[in-house]
């Protein structure tokens, strides 16, 4: 079972998904972990062990199999039958129990039995070191982002917001134009310069401001970005002057068949702003679920009446 964030199940693709639920998916595996690992859609990836016999399966021929031994498990407090499941892993299977660096954490499934949370496919080793804030992009929101704006691999993109690097880094594997992102926050940059470095990716950073972007006309593909909620960063009240100017902004550097993926809570907002921006249109929205956030995703293309223009 892959958890993932709320609102983007059906973006998992490529796996014999047999099930999906509110920000998880369930599919069956044949054969190496690292189609899963390549995925980099999902935050966790859990087994299923209704009881004994299921854990000795899985360790036989099923997920745990796979792991490299020999095998560190973690048993989290309150997990039931946590002594006779000890006794399994260590005198049967071998492993060895090691809280602070483990390949198998063993946790409750609410169903009954436990489920067993895979080390080597956990977010934070499926992604690469980040320097991060307080209102950085969550990695695999960002992924989320980058597989709704549909990067190719020709594409010049834009993060007008781009913090400390993370939708950049999402966007590489699938964009090998221009990389492209800027900040008012000087500190957000340098951090994304170390980001991006430390991933051997190339990107134009620069400190300034979304109202007045460094771009030419016509010359992106693609605008990604977390733009300001109104809570951590900024108000409401700076929204109201920032979004209607930003917009205009990406309308202005977007190419006639470009495509905008905006992230915010503050959504009336910019409902109105993309209403009252010439050249720009609403063609989707998506509401995503983490971390006790409700924002949407917003999905913007230019207008007809702008391509024909053009």
């Amino acid at each position: 079972m892959l958890t993932t964030v709320g609102g983007a199940e059906d973006l998992i693709a490529g796996l014999d998904v047999v099930g999906r639920s509110d920000g998880a998916v369930t599919c069956r595996i044949d054969g190496p972990l690292r189609a899963l690992s390549e995925t980099r859609l999902y935050i966790t990836a859990t087994v299923q062990l209704a009881d004994s016999a299921a854990v000795l399966r899985s360790a036989e021929s099923g997920v745990l199999s796979a792991l490299e031994g020999p095998v560190r498990f973690r048993i989290a407090p309150g997990t039931p039958d946590a002594r006779a499941l000890w006794d399994l892993l260590v005198d049967k299977l071998g492993w060895s129990e090691d809280p602070s660096d483990w390949a198998v954490n063993f946790i409750a499934d609410p169903a009954g039995g436990w489920l067993g949370e895979i080390g080597p496919l956990h977010w934070s080793r499926n992604y690469p070191q980040l320097d991060r804030l307080p209102w950085s992009t969550k990695p695999v929101v960002a992924e989320v982002m980058i597989r709704l704006a549909k990067v190719g691999t020709e594409h010049h993109l834009l993060d007008p917001f781009c913090g400390t690097g993370t939708i950049l880094l999402a966007a590489h594997p699938f964009a090998y134009g221009r990389l492209v992102g800027s900040d008012r926050d000087e500190k957000a940059i340098e951090l994304a310069r170390a980001n991006l470095a430390r991933a051997g990716v190339r990107a134009e950073l620069s400190v300034g401001t979304a109202e007045k972007l460094s771009v030419a006309s016509g010359s992106i593909d693609r605008v990604v970005t977390n733009l300001p909620f109104g809570k951590l960063v900024g108000s409401h009240g700076d929204n109201a002057k920032l979004y209607p100017a930003a917009l205009k902004e990406i309308a202005r550097v977007l190419r006639p068949d470009g495509r905008a993926v905006l992230l915010t809570e503050d959504k009336r907002l910019l409902k109105d702003a993309v209403a009252r921006t010439p050249g720009l249109k609403l063609v989707r929205d998506r509401l995503l679920k983490y971390s006790g956030a409700t924002p949407t995703v917003f999905v913007l293309t230019p207008t007809r009446r702008r391509q024909n223009a053009r």
